[in-house]
């Protein structure tokens, strides 16, 4: 029988928690488009005039599963995760979870998003180890860990520092969180971490900063802003901060808690974390894009516009008329998470990149 530390259960929306997934003896792992044409059974199988990301995943999927991957936890968190769900159920060789996220965040939906996480736990729990109080404060302690990690690497405020160990920036930074055990990767930041905060300390990087905001990131418009030296890539995406400020409740072992309660919390951090366009409160996006052009020195930003998602759609008009009114240039690209059209994308960004540069 395979070891328990071997099998993975991949996830796809930063509203998983990846805690409890943990909890019941899998590692989680984020599963992310590759640059790969679509093959002809996933076009199939789902109609390609739906967000590229499904799409991609079912590609990927089909093609070739993960070593050790025993399921996946689909996040309803739009229509089209919903058609990936009900093919990957019908058609994969691993159990699918669909996991129902609430488009609020009230106390409501605290509620409501608690009883599918304690439903999640159960049906993990049957297939892993069952996911009790003592199994979850252990695994919520060592989030807790990874997540004061990433905050202290964020407090050096070294950009350089975070290339030289992930030159991919803070996407890189990104995947690897999302695709390494917690163990592993919360070992290799405590070690640059520590390793260089006397070194680092006191100096700030004055850098400007591009924000990069919109849905998830495709590897080709990722290499072309990754791990420039000219500028500090701030990527708000659901592939860059909206998952690495994600926090994870505080759980003492000293005090005890049930599991309901446990997830409850779990729950709340959830739904509390940088809002997602999906989301349905203008409010709390424009408040956080407030506050990046408010504490953090934007000079340009790009906006990844995926091709037939109407989140992006209506979340770009929001953040656009914010720019407009602060004065600052804004590129918006669309892509299919592909190569397709590469070269003029490239073009585009590098003349963008320049009149960011000769802005005062």
């Amino acid at each position: 029988m395979r070891n328990m530390a071997d099998r993975k259960v991949g996830w796809l929306c930063t509203y998983t928690p990846e805690e409890i997934i943990h909890a019941a003896g899998f590692t989680p792992v984020r599963l992310l488009p590759g640059n790969g044409n679509f093959t002809e059974k996933s076009e199939d199988l789902l109609p390609p005039n739906i967000c590229p990301y499904p799409r991609r995943i079912l590609s990927s999927l089909r093609s070739s599963v993960p070593e050790n991957m025993e399921g996946v936890v689909v996040a309803n968190s739009c229509n089209a995760m919903l058609h990936l769900y009900n093919v990957l159920r019908t058609t994969g060789d691993f159990f699918v979870y669909l996991l129902d996220v609430p488009r609020k965040v009230n106390e409501q939906a605290v509620d409501y998003f608690t009883g599918e996480l304690i439903g999640l736990a159960d049906y993990l729990g049957r297939r892993g180890k069952p996911v009790t109080a003592e199994n979850l404060v252990s695994s919520l302690a060592l989030y807790c860990e990874r997540a004061n990690y990433l905050q202290k690497l964020t407090d050096l405020q070294n950009y350089d520092l975070l290339l030289s160990a992930f030159p991919s920036g803070y996407h890189g930074l990104a995947a690897e969180a999302s695709g390494l055990s917690p163990e592993i990767f919360t070992a290799k930041l405590k070690q640059l971490v520590e390793g260089s905060s006397n070194s680092c300390k006191g100096r700030k990087d004055d850098r400007p900063l591009l924000l990069f905001a919109g849905g998830l990131s495709s590897d080709s418009l990722s290499r072309m802003l990754d791990g420039r030296r000219d500028l500090i890539l701030y990527p708000e995406n659901c592939s860059g901060m909206r998952y690495l400020l994600k926090n994870p409740p505080a759980a003492s072992p000293g005090r005890p808690a049930a599991a309901g309660e446990l997830c409850r919390a779990i729950s709340r951090a959830c739904l509390e974390k940088p809002p997602c366009p999906r989301i349905f409160c203008t409010s709390a996006r424009e408040k956080h894009f407030r506050n990046l052009l408010d504490t953090m020195p934007v000079k340009g930003a790009i906006y990844h516009d995926l091709i037939f998602c109407d989140l992006c759609h209506y979340d770009y008009l929001l953040l656009q008329d914010l720019l407009t009114r602060a004065g600052i240039p804004l590129l918006k690209v669309k892509t299919e998470l592909g190569e397709e059209d590469s070269g003029q994308l490239q073009t585009r960004v590098e003349a963008f990149l320049e009149i960011v540069g000769q802005e005062e």
